[in-house]
């Protein structure tokens, strides 16, 4: 009978143990959780701050980025705002009127006497590529004189690629009338050979577009294929 007892009696210990053992747990000491709270607080007040600087710092790069700048002509205007600018202009046209471009280009851009250059990275036929630099402002290169060519070709080899690159003369509208995109007959030659039309069952509409042949040193006209996918220039008035 004892035993009996005296087993009964020890879960009962166990128990009332176990149950304060319990209560201390749960017990949070008000000090302690002030604190707590208060680092928490001091974190997310030092997390809104870094934010807060790096939306302001982004957003005034932004704005300075893509603010307009009057003209080129200035040497205290900042080229590399302007070209920004029509970046920008581009990527409005493209439906992405909040993106504004990076620093780094990934074109070629150079300003001579009031206007830019673009030389294209991406390769596009005659048409597509006159419309990406309508897009920006301007249209494809027209060459006026020797020194421009010459120019062109300097630019041309400084990038090294040795490649085409469309320029602003067709005689698609009436074969062997070279007209600028501007409508104006071309005057100049500095064809590699005689523009020949080369029509054939492959190529029905025959070469009708004038490229730059950046392996060539002086880099030299050649008439082809309109839908062939080259690079191109632009040439972009100052605004």
């Amino acid at each position: 009978m004892p035993e009996a007892i005296y087993s009964n009696t020890i879960p009962r210990s166990i128990s009332r143990s176990a149950h304060k053992h319990e209560n201390r747990n749960c017990f949070v000491d008000p000090i302690s959780m002030v604190v707590f709270l208060s680092v928490l607080l001091l974190l997310s007040l030092l997390a809104n701050a870094v934010l807060a600087h790096l939306y302001y710092s982004n957003g005034i790069d932004w704005l300075v980025s893509c603010e307009p700048v009057r003209s080129c002509s200035d040497q205290d205007v900042d080229h590399n705002a302007q070209i920004k600018q029509f970046l920008h202009k581009d990527m409005e046209n493209r439906s992405q009127a909040h993106h504004c471009p990076q620093k780094n280009f990934p074109e070629k851009w150079v300003q001579d006497k009031g206007r830019f250059y673009v030389f294209s990275i991406d390769v596009k036929d005659w048409n597509s590529s006159r419309q990406r630099c309508q897009d920006l402002g301007g249209d494809l290169v027209i060459i006026n004189s020797n020194e421009e060519q010459k120019f062109l070709a300097k630019q041309i080899h400084a990038i090294g690629t040795q490649t085409l690159y469309w320029i602003g003369l067709t005689d698609s509208h009436t074969e062997g009338v070279w007209l600028w995109v501007d409508d104006t007959k071309n005057h100049l030659n500095f064809w590699a050979m005689p523009p020949d039309d080369h029509k054939s069952a492959d190529n029905p509409l025959g070469e009708d577009c004038v490229v730059l042949n950046g392996r060539m040193f002086e880099a030299l006209w050649g008439d082809v294929f309109c839908l062939r996918t080259e690079r191109s220039i632009c040439e972009i008035p100052c605004s």
